[in-house]
């Protein structure tokens, strides 16, 4: 009686140190100040960057990196902005299909593609100084990655979930196991990734570096975009995260909406419907901006989500415009000419008729991309 006693009084010692241990690990998790900051490139460009454009981007003070993939070699090219000198870094970056280009410090991140078939397609990461030189393997036979955001790269996993590789010791973490097709923004305030996914909905990922350091996944929420309220049930995709609220494109490819938090759920409404444009597959945002394109593909417009306001940026006669990307004031577009054989922008890609070009908001063309 007296040795059960005795073993009670451990047993009981032993529970409340661990309690007290779970306590203090629960403190110490929901303490974490970490907040996502900085971008590895802009959200429309690495997008663009991971599918089928002509043209992949990157930039910061000093040069624009780009890869033409009009040209068969898929050359990675770099622009001094003081000069306007273009030098060829390296070839064969990324494919036909995509090639992520990413600013990490004072390197840049590409990825080599490792074709094994069109139904497992991957690609080698690699980082190299701004010369490109220094070559360095970071990660062997990966998807596509979605964005380096400080110290990570954050990189769609077998199964379509988030995995975040270190950029600094190469610890990699599966950070939920949610569907995450495509990165779509940051909430700072939040402490938040977006992500929206093919199955109509997106994907909010809470960052806790505390939780990954101990292998705990990231509290994840799924929103259907047909449980929200408000016209925003007839969104397809998120078009990017601005001024606080998500932004939606609608199903019926002439709309956008704003999403806005309420208690006990989201709620929508219309803040932009033009006749005619297709936003579904030309248009992007940036900022507190919003590009898109006329109906009849010749004209690029600018809209302010802030006053409501269009302005028409650049036009080109006897040609379309595609556009590919934004990053901070400036648009990469590509441009072609519409015929039979070149309905479509693909077409004269694959065709190797598609130029591209670097423009600013106010519709000086700063770069050919060639």
């Amino acid at each position: 009686m007296v040795k059960t006693k005795k073993l009670l009084k451990i047993a009981a010692l032993v529970l409340s140190a661990v309690v007290v241990s779970v306590t203090i690990l629960a403190v110490w998790i929901s303490r974490d100040n970490y907040v996502p900051q900085k971008l590895g490139n802009s959200v429309s460009a690495a997008l663009n960057n991971r599918y089928g454009s002509s043209c992949s981007i990157v930039e910061n003070d000093k040069y624009i990196f780009y890869v033409n993939r009009v040209k068969d070699s898929f050359p990675l090219i770099r622009i001094d902005k003081n000069s306007g000198e273009k030098k060829l870094l390296k070839k064969n970056i990324g494919d036909s299909d995509g090639s992520a280009l990413f600013i990490y410090k004072n390197t840049l991140i590409y990825t080599k593609s490792k074709d094994l078939g069109y139904s497992n397609r991957y690609y080698d990461i690699y980082s190299c100084d701004f010369d490109g030189k220094k070559e360095k393997l970071i990660k062997k036979e990966s998807p596509v990655p979605h964005m380096v955001i400080d110290d990570y790269i954050y990189i769609p996993n077998l199964d379509n979930a988030l995995t975040r590789l270190s950029l600094i010791n190469g610890r990699k973490r599966t950070l939920n196991k949610e569907e995450c097709n495509n990165f779509a923004g940051v909430d700072k305030k939040g402490k938040t990734l977006y992500f929206e996914t093919g199955a109509l909905k997106m994907v909010k990922v809470k960052i806790n570096k505390r939780r990954a350091s101990l292998w705990i996944k990231s509290p994840t929420e799924a929103i259907g975009f047909g449980s929200i309220n408000g016209e925003g049930k007839k969104a397809s995709k998120i078009l990017g995260i601005a001024n606080g609220s998500i932004w939606l494109r609608g199903l019926d490819v002439d709309s956008i909406y704003k999403v806005e938090e309420i208690k006990g759920g989201y709620q929508t409404k219309s803040v932009f419907k033009k006749a005619g444009v297709n936003l579904e597959d030309n248009s992007i945002m940036e900022k507190d901006k919003i590009y898109y394109v006329s109906p009849d593909e010749s004209k690029l417009i600018m809209f302010d989500i802030n006053t409501g306001e269009d302005r028409e940026i650049y036009t080109t006669p006897n040609k379309n415009i595609k556009i590919l990307a934004a990053m901070g004031d400036n648009i990469l577009i590509s441009e072609w000419v519409k015929d039979n054989e070149h309905v479509n922008y693909y077409d004269a890609v694959n065709d190797k008729l598609a130029k591209n070009y670097y423009i600013n908001n106010s519709g000086k063309v700063l770069y050919e991309l060639d």
